[in-house]
């Protein structure tokens, strides 16, 4: 599963989104998201039963744990 992850300047997760699009269009309607000056987005992929976690602290622990092999894997 496909996840953007949200990091500040210190890369402590704010928040995550299921998929890669932070913009849509209905229509007329455009709506896309922006995050102030120094966050990051990541996008990443994650295991497929990360949507189904129900324990906040699990969630973030393995969230965490894919962003740290992504981050691993940039140049």
């Amino acid at each position: 599963m496909k996840m953007t992850v949200i990091t500040d300047v210190h890369g402590n997760v704010l928040g995550a989104v299921q998929g890669h699009s932070l913009s849509e269009k209905k229509g007329d309607v455009e709506a896309s998201v922006s995050f102030a000056p120094g966050h990051s987005t990541h996008l990443i992929d994650v295991d497929d039963d990360l949507s189904t976690v129900d324990d906040v602290d699990e969630f973030q622990q393995r969230l965490r744990h894919h962003l740290q092999q992504h981050q691993q894997q940039q140049p």
